[in-house]
């Protein structure tokens, strides 16, 4: 039997009957979190960072159109960030969303539509992203990203 052990974290993976090598970078916050992926001929270590959290309301803000919460930021990513994951908290299992880019004094652009809890999306950086025109949700949701490196 192989274990991975994260250094610095709770994470600890058993990997029984699994060949091949298995090896994780030393976490560099608390919200790290490790997981295994893959099949038995190809697994590794994959990490999710907590790069940003806002409450939305379930329908967009009083006098907006689309935007139900607050800006956010995906910025200053952890080396190798391939992808970012979108999580729903409070929102009712079938919740999902529109990620928008606040342009100031232009049109804001749809970056992601059709965002549903454990989505995952091509990266990209800015310091004014919001949650936009949300649907299945009947009260205020948290929405968290993670980088997955």
């Amino acid at each position: 039997m192989k274990k991975l052990a994260a250094i610095g974290t709770v994470a600890l993976t058993s990997l029984a009957g699994v060949s091949g090598q298995v090896s994780a970078a030393e976490p560099t916050s608390e919200s790290t979190v490790i997981k295994t992926v893959g099949t038995k001929s190809s697994v590794h270590a994959q990490a999710e960072t907590e790069i940003a959290s806002v409450t939305s309301l379930p329908t967009p803000q009083p006098g907006q159109k689309n935007r139900s919460s607050g800006n956010f930021s995906v910025e200053n990513l952890p080396p190798g960030t391939y992808a970012l994951k979108f999580v729903v908290e409070g929102g009712n299992p079938g919740t999902h969303f529109n990620v928008m880019k606040d342009v100031s004094g232009g049109i804001d652009p749809t970056i992601w539509s059709d965002v549903y809890s454990g989505n995952t999306t091509s990266v990209q950086t800015d310091r004014s992203f919001y949650i936009s025109n949300p649907s299945g949700a009947e009260s205020n949701f948290i929405v968290k990203v993670y980088a997955l490196h």
